[in-house]
């Protein structure tokens, strides 16, 4: 016989119990003794369940003489609850950040060591006379530390012939059992308390698997079905604009609004629109765009300093403050490109109106800072940013914006916009061993890909190919037998717990990138294969996309399912990696530079275009 008490009945899914109570004040009037063993969930909404004296001389009882007492997040502040359970609470619960759960001693199911991800609430305290079979504390690994833990997060205390096994965190009782990652490493743990402590627990079935399906057309449908199904869109037709992202911890839509991820995902919905032949996803792209003209993301005023340029996200302000080059280029690309599939006048206007703001800012070399703030531009003018030496020297932004220029050319036939791309690629190639990378070389040469390509589909440079070829053998090295490149050559592993580090902290940890890597290289590698006709670029890619075809998300959360999260580990084939991410996680998924991204990736191949394809519509 086993009890369950659990109120909010999150248990049910893990414990194998046989009879269930709603309040703990019911066990009062129960035989304990016909239990093997009981259940508690404290969790009452973040508040931990205070029992009684009377159930505590139940409860000891029970355990003395040989029962099994499983408590979690049970409040322990008083000596008797402290004892029962050997484990004393210092302070009222906390809410999980960046702390992970770290295997604390040796055993046969679990490697010591092995970290652990949970998500939700815990109390810190201290123990006397038990067993610490978890720990929590701040890790800044990501599979397996020699460090200790600050506080005990699994303890078993022997009283008699029974024990107590108490829980400091959310775990049999966690409504967000996604989050127990990786779901292997909690399965043995499952079985590790199963076997040595005889809990009767099963194991956790993940709510987030891959499909594993080699369909194109299949993949395509499901990602428009996250689309239109996640809550994503605030308007199914686009008409609202577009959310950022799913939230890499509360897993719910960020209801934040970005021209980028604005563009990347109308992009997607034209050329989904030609690979259908349906009109209606043709008309969600122009919404998306319509959407950002009407609601003031981009400065039209001829006599402002930051004519052109774009807010980075929905700001009250009147004028755009953050100018990031790359958030900038992405718009400026899709409307010329869309430009010259539509013949739509409004996208060529206010696409050069951009190009040109970015040539205006751009220094002699053809490169540029990361991000200008308006009081620069007001301060100093542009001439200043024309004649400095600063730049980025990093492909994650200076790339794109020499990919954008392409599609200026293309429109314009201003020389000037070729010569600046042309110039400020060579320049980066000149200078590899100086270039600069946000979350590992892997990405940053993701990126570079793109630009390489399209310079030399236009212009046919030895030394563009050359580089194009390096860069691209870089990446080959680093692609994993699964078609994913590997996230390899941190710049900065000691960067964690902040905004944009990476997910990983040292090579051959076995995890993909699909935020920052995977997913722009999938549209890059195409490009180069266009540009270069080299058949180990087409096998590259292929073998990309078969990976990121396996790799979609199946879930029963609507927010999850037809998507793809941030971060893959190859080795177990789920989705897992290094949380020090503040910012976007390991979790994420993207509109724009995520699903979008890839799903165009995917349909340029689909349709056999270049985003250099001339279009006949545009004279």
């Amino acid at each position: 016989m086993i009890a369950l008490v659990d109120s909010s009945k999150v248990m049910n899914r893990l414990v194998g119990f046989t009879k269930a109570y709603s309040t703990v004040e019911q066990l009062l009037e129960e035989n304990l003794l016909e239990y093997k063993a009981i259940f508690i969930n404290g969790n009452k909404d973040g508040v931990p369940l205070k029992l009684s004296y009377a159930l505590l001389e139940k409860l000891y009882a029970f355990v003395e003489q040989g029962g099994t007492l499983y408590g979690e997040l049970v409040n322990c502040e008083d000596f008797p609850t402290s004892r029962l359970f050997g484990f004393k609470q210092d302070f009222a619960v906390t809410n999980r950040r960046l702390e992970k759960v770290v295997i604390a001693s040796a055993n046969s199911y679990c490697k010591k060591g092995q970290l652990l991800e949970w998500q939700g609430p815990y109390l810190t305290g201290f123990t006397f006379d038990t067993e610490g079979l978890l720990d929590i504390g701040h890790f800044k690994e990501t599979h397996e530390t020699e460090g200790e833990g600050s506080y005990p997060g699994i303890v078993v205390k022997k009283h008699g012939k029974g024990q107590a096994v108490f829980s400091a965190f959310s775990f049999l009782g966690n409504e967000q059992s996604w989050a127990l990652r990786p779901n292997w490493a909690w399965n043995d743990v499952i079985t590790w308390l199963q076997v040595e402590y005889g809990l009767p627990i099963r194991s956790i079935e993940p709510i987030i698997q891959v499909s594993k399906d080699k369909n194109i057309e299949n993949m395509l449908k499901k990602g428009v079905h996250w689309f239109l199904q996640s809550g994503i869109f605030p308007q199914v037709d686009g008409r609202l604009g577009v959310y950022e992202n799913v939230h890499s911890i509360r897993s719910d839509i960020s209801k934040d609004y970005r021209p980028d991820c604005h563009a990347q995902t109308a992009l997607f919905f034209y050329l989904y629109g030609e690979y259908t032949k349906e009109s209606k996803w043709k008309a969600v792209s122009e919404n998306l765009l319509s959407y950002l003209f009407a609601s003031g993301y981009q400065d039209t005023d001829p006599a402002s300093v930051t004519y052109g340029f774009w807010k980075w996200f929905q700001s009250p302000r009147a004028k755009p403050d953050q100018i990031f080059s790359d958030d900038n280029s992405w718009a400026a690309l899709v409307l010329l490109f869309l430009y010259r599939k539509t013949g739509n006048e409004e996208y060529k206007r206010r696409g050069l109106l951009t190009a040109k703001a970015l040539l205006d800012t751009q220094n002699k070399k053809g490169l540029r800072p990361a991000c200008i703030r308006e009081n620069e531009l007001l301060e100093k003018g542009i001439e200043f940013f024309q004649s400095s030496t600063e730049a980025s020297m990093n492909p994650h932004f200076e790339s794109i914006v020499h990919a954008a220029f392409i599609q200026a050319y293309y429109v314009s036939k201003d020389e000037a916009f070729l010569q600046t791309a042309y110039q400020g690629t060579l320049t980066l190639l000149d200078n590899l061993e100086n270039l600069k990378f946000m979350y590992s070389k892997t990405a940053g040469y993701s990126r570079f890909l793109l630009s390489l390509a399209q310079v030399y589909a236009v212009t046919k440079d030895e030394r563009i190919c050359r580089g194009l070829h390096e860069v691209f053998e870089y990446l080959s090295i680093h692609q994993h037998e699964l078609g994913a490149i590997e996230e390899s050559d941190n710049p900065d592993p000691e960067r964690y717990g902040t905004e944009d580090t990476g997910v990983f902290r040292k090579n051959h940890e076995g995890i993909a990138d699909l935020l920052y890597t995977n997913n722009f290289l999938l549209m890059n590698a195409w490009e180069a294969w266009k540009a270069t006709g080299d058949p180990k670029m087409i096998e590259f890619y292929d073998k990309l996309a078969r990976f990121i075809t396996k790799v979609q998300i199946g879930s029963s959360k609507k927010e999850f399912d037809g998507g793809w999260m941030r971060s893959f580990h190859l080795d177990s084939g789920e989705y897992f990696g290094n949380n020090g991410d503040t910012g976007w996680g390991a979790y994420v998924i993207e509109s724009g530079w995520t699903n979008a991204n890839i799903l165009t990736g995917f349909l340029l191949k689909e349709l056999n275009q270049s985003l250099l394809d001339i279009e006949s519509k545009v004279q």
